[in-house]
């Protein structure tokens, strides 16, 4: 039987592993409802496999993935037989939907997503027919999965474009049969997104059912077979609902951003609107480049930065470069500059328009790309006033322009569940207020800047100069935040470090915390 290693060695002898089934994968697979026939038909095997989280070779059940048409994998996925929670993965492999080939293969009147392939075997088990069932290669994840060699193959919906060119855009109907946790809800709406609404259904478990294989276990096949095939409810479009018909909203994915002394007072999420205001050379880039870069170096996934004001290079590469490393650009190598810029090349993605006029159709449809194709969840947009206007003066007032515009950004961000911010100046503010903190609906343009966003950020500087020194002294006012979950309005105090060039939260240091 070969032997699969799990790491740079791949597989020891060059061939996929036995298709046929071990005694003890197939008590494995007893244990979770899965029969040896069932293994049989979607054609799992057995091996002996490396598995790096344990140190150790295992024997183990292994689920293949094949190409339409090939009877030869083209990537798999194994499990220790024992019950370790953990997997192997074939390095390099093409990743793709399992039991796509089988899928294909059918007549695509109808196709069941899951969320792993066990549960596939259980609606397998279940008496689904085996060319009606695709599981997404890596389940839904807070983060990406690692594959076995640190690769970014579960990052995206790469895969489900390639499904579709291959022939699955000829399905008539999908239903979505996925985990009833957060996770699996914004895969769901996702898929939606992506799959679109005309053709999609779902089916919500019963509580204190996760999956497929849950029911299974819990109900048996027979009953797990009823409840997909009668439970399904189609996505709602426009109109009318009764509550039963509508889905569980995705659980806000919350980000912190990345000052701990901030505790609950200010938390982002994705699915959200925020806008971001101040005057001129306060530092609203710099400080927000400094926090998306924390959230993105602690929940790893990729943003899309439209700058129009500060270029990407070198000016925000110099200032990644420096919160990455902790080092002034100036005193790293050219070995450190380029770490850095792998990992920036990794993460980052930037809206360059042509002809330097973006407008905002022309900045949404990149950022669907970037959400669908690459996995952004974070959308910047920085400045406002750099976004081209398509407002006709004689039917709008700029008011009710800006108001339409946001109202678009708003479904686009809950639409494709992403962060979309917005940097925006403030109007010239004369008199009394001159110097003060302005107020979200000072933003150039419209009051709608702070009764159409979910949240409001104010970045100012007390006193840029004290007798000819440069004060770094700064104030981040958390103005608005519409859901309890994102935080509260309060003020917030940092310094800028010029050693570092990055913000450090100082309301702590007199022993306070911050109002």
């Amino acid at each position: 039987m070969a032997t699969m290693q799990n790491g740079t060695a791949g597989i020891a002898d060059g061939r996929a592993v036995s298709l046929r089934t071990t005694a003890t994968a197939e008590a494995f697979a007893e244990a979770r409802g899965i029969s040896a026939t069932t293994l049989d038909r979607l054609r799992v095997g057995s091996g002996t496999v490396w598995f790096r989280d344990l140190k150790a070779e295992r024997e183990a059940i292994v689920f293949h993935y094949f190409a339409a048409g090939s009877s030869e994998p083209t990537f798999w996925k194994a499990r220790p037989a024992d019950g370790e929670k953990t997997f192997a993965a074939l390095k390099g492999g093409k990743v793709s939907f399992y039991n796509l080939d089988a899928v294909l293969s059918g007549d695509l009147k109808v196709v069941h997503i899951v969320e792993g392939e066990f549960d596939t075997a259980a609606l397998v088990e279940a008496g689904v027919p085996v060319d009606q069932v695709l599981s997404v290669p890596a389940g839904a994840r807070e983060k990406r999965e690692e594959g076995p060699d640190d690769s970014d193959v579960f990052r995206g919906y790469g895969y489900v474009k390639d499904a579709l060119q291959a022939g699955l855009s000829n399905a008539e109907k999908f239903v979505f049969c996925g985990d009833a946790d957060g996770p699996g809800r914004s895969l769901r709406q996702d898929m939606a997104n992506i799959l679109g609404a005309a053709r999609f259904h779902f089916v919500d478990w019963p509580k204190g059912i996760k999956d497929a294989n849950d029911f299974l276990i819990a109900e048996g096949p027979a009953a797990l077979r009823q409840y997909v095939r009668d439970r399904a409810k189609p996505w709602p479009v426009d109109g009318l609902y009764r509550l039963s018909e509508l889905p569980e909203p995705p659980t806000f994915e919350i980000w912190s951003p990345g000052f701990p002394e901030w505790e609950s007072k200010v938390k982002l999420a994705r699915g959200t609107l925020s806008v971001v205001t101040g005057h001129p050379g306060h530092g609203k880039t710099a400080l927000w480049a400094q926090i998306w870069f924390q959230v993105v170096q602690e929940h790893d996934f990729p943003i899309l930065v439209a700058s129009f004001e500060t270029r990407a290079k070198p000016h925000l590469r110099r200032t990644l470069r420096t919160l990455l490393t902790g080092r002034l650009e100036k005193d790293m190598d050219d070995a450190e500059c380029a770490a850095a810029d792998r990992w920036i090349e990794a993460r980052y993605l930037w809206a360059v328009h042509p002809d330097g006029r973006p407008d905002l159709r022309w900045l949404l449809d990149r950022a669907e790309v970037a959400i669908v194709r690459h996995g952004a969840r974070v959308i910047q947009i920085d400045p406002w006033n750099r976004v081209e206007s398509h407002r006709d003066s004689r039917k709008e007032t700029e008011t009710e322009y800006i108001g339409r515009c946001l109202t678009e950004i708003y479904g686009f961000a809950q639409g494709m569940n992403a962060h979309v911010q917005i940097l925006a100046h403030p109007a010239k503010m004369d008199g009394k207020v001159r110097g003060t903190a302005p107020q979200l609906e000072d933003i150039s343009g419209s009051k709608h800047w702070d009764n159409r966003v979910d949240q409001g950020f104010v970045v100012h500087r007390k006193k840029m100069f004290d007798g000819g020194e440069r004060c770094t002294e700064a104030t981040l006012f958390h103005r608005k935040a519409r859901f309890e979950e994102l935080g509260h309005p309060c003020q917030l105090n940092l310094n800028f470090e010029m050693a570092s060039r990055r913000y450090r939260s100082t309301d702590y240091d007199a022993g306070g915390y911050g109002r």
